[in-house]
């Protein structure tokens, strides 16, 4: 073996080992979250509030923590995320009062934005500098592969723990995230040049300038807004049913909270084979805007069916089960869509426009559902959600060959 192929593949195996105990941290709190703000007293709608919160920080975040990791450097940027997610997990155990879990999420936000770039940031850039060649898509796969298993794991451990106290899994959390730093800090080596501090009015004006530009270059180009309205409707629709599900469960089947960490596993594999089978069905790019209609019609109409059934928890674990393969095959087969419309030089900002419908459509679809759900009940809100998700059809149908204008940078037709 080669010196450069022996210093790809250590590069390679600190990647994966940082990833996959980052991704523990959070997952023990997977399926328990809801749980949780109930015990501590909050009413549905405080506790969609509290998720929103936590959305519209982590886009308010993104560009300053950037450009500080961009100065700070890639390990040192990780290592505070860390720092940050455990103190707001250590501030959500402590908590029983509404603005304290909103001062958690806060805290937790900023973490997360700290972290989130930082790893794939320095991963990549070590194995560009050590020599790799060809496509990443194998990589990022294997990425994904070992944290939604890292997920999976975690999200178990913490609802078995959650059976002997709902509080203990935000301790692990802390713990998991304090491990990571450490281990971040220990194999992100980080050779980069320190830069220049960031200057915050400049990043005030370059915070403004990336959403005023967003804005107007989105709003420019057709098959952009649609796109990014139908993923604002998604997160709308979708958003309330993350905090829900676990409850219903949780209540139906009465056998323990440790029931909850299996589902979402059950729920994880699935969305896993809903992505797989969209990869292995390929298909004319020309069909997709009818391909994915009909996905979202069929995921729209196993949510209402879940919400009419009643308590009948066999029934309603089936249709939802089958409701996460199709958003498995729905999202990464949009967001691909997405990106083909994209230039480089204008990837960032219309990313960015993305995610201010994404951030903005689930905070006001968490109050809404938060709002029914505290009125008419859990199901009620998965009917609203249901109905509301059929507003994304007309959005990929107008979207179909010789109906939307080809994007001149992308170079792609629509």
């Amino acid at each position: 073996m080669s010196a450069s192929t022996h210093r790809l593949k250590n590069i390679m195996r600190r990647y994966f080992a940082v990833w996959w105990v980052y991704s523990f941290g959070g997952g023990f709190l997977f399926g328990v979250y809801p749980l949780f703000l109930r015990a501590r007293g909050l009413n549905q709608l405080q506790m969609n509030s509290v998720l929103a919160t936590y959305f519209m920080v982590t886009f308010l975040t993104d560009v300053p923590t950037g450009a500080f990791a961009d100065s700070l450097g890639r390990r040192r940027s990780f290592v505070l995320g860390c720092g940050l997610r455990t103190i707001a997990f250590l501030v959500y155990f402590a908590a029983y009062r509404y603005p304290m879990f909103l001062l958690g999420e806060t805290i937790d936000g900023i973490g997360t934005t700290f972290c989130n770039g930082a790893i794939d940031a320095w991963g990549v850039d070590a194995l560009d500098q050590a020599g790799f060649k060809g496509v990443k898509d194998r990589l990022f796969s294997r990425i994904l592969q070992l944290t939604n298993f890292g997920f999976m794991s975690s999200a178990v451990i913490g609802a078995y723990v959650a059976d002997y106290n709902i509080a203990w899994p935000w301790i692990l959390g802390a713990i998991g995230y304090s491990v990571a730093g450490l281990i971040g800090s220990l194999l992100m080596s980080d050779g980069e040049p320190k830069r220049a501090r960031p200057d915050l009015a400049h990043l005030v004006i370059q915070l403004r300038r990336r959403i005023a530009d967003g804005l107007r270059d989105g709003f420019g180009r057709r098959p952009v807004l649609l796109l990014s309205f139908a993923n604002g409707v998604l997160f709308a629709a979708w958003s309330p049913y993350w905090l829900e599900w676990p409850q219903f469960f949780n209540d139906t089947f009465a056998e323990g909270i440790w029931v909850v960490g299996w589902l979402y596993s059950l729920f994880t594999i699935a969305r896993m084979a809903g992505a797989e089978a969209m990869i292995r069905m390929g298909g004319d790019q020309a069909s997709r805007p009818q391909r994915l209609s009909i996905i979202a019609t069929v995921a729209a109409v196993l949510m209402f069916s879940a919400g009419t059934v009643g308590r009948r928890p066999s029934v309603v674990l089936l249709m939802l089960t089958g409701l996460n393969v199709c958003w498995g095959s729905l999202m990464p087969a949009a967001q691909s869509w997405f990106n083909e419309q994209l230039g480089a030089a204008e990837r960032a900002t219309l990313l960015s426009f993305n995610s201010t419908f994404a951030t903005l459509g689930g905070s006001m679809g968490l109050i809404a559902g938060g709002l029914i759900a505290d009125q008419s009940g859990i199901q009620a809100t998965w009917r609203f959600s249901a109905l509301l998700s059929l507003a994304v059809v007309p959005c990929y149908l107008m979207l179909r060959s010789g109906r939307a204008v080809a994007s001149p940078m992308a170079g792609t037709p629509t």
